[in-house]
């Protein structure tokens, strides 16, 4: 008789995802992370837009309490602004690219 040796490195199956079928590695949902993007809103809650103060005449913005500071569109001065108008709890979200 012949002593065979199992291998150790065992590597997980790969179940079928339950909304498309598609074959991936076995998560709690036990779906594929496209079928679960279309199904879950990770932003339900956030506002999706802000009102901004903008003075035309000298090219800045309206910072509450009562300061108008200047910002290059697309910086991050101007995205702080923003995030500080947001009025949703983003304490339970991380930003992770703007």
């Amino acid at each position: 008789m012949e002593y065979m040796a199992e291998s150790t490195d065992r590597s997980p199956g790969h179940i079928l995802c339950c909304e498309c079928g598609v074959p991936i590695s076995p998560n709690p949902a036990n779906i594929c992370v496209a079928c679960l993007r279309s199904k879950v809103d990770i932003s339900q809650g956030i506002p999706k837009q802000v009102s901004i103060s903008f003075c035309k005449q000298c090219q800045r913005y309206f910072q509450p309490p009562g300061t108008w500071i200047q910002c290059a569109l697309e910086s991050r001065e101007l995205l702080a602004l923003c995030l500080k108008k947001i009025k949703a709890p983003l304490s339970k979200v991380r930003l992770v690219d703007a």
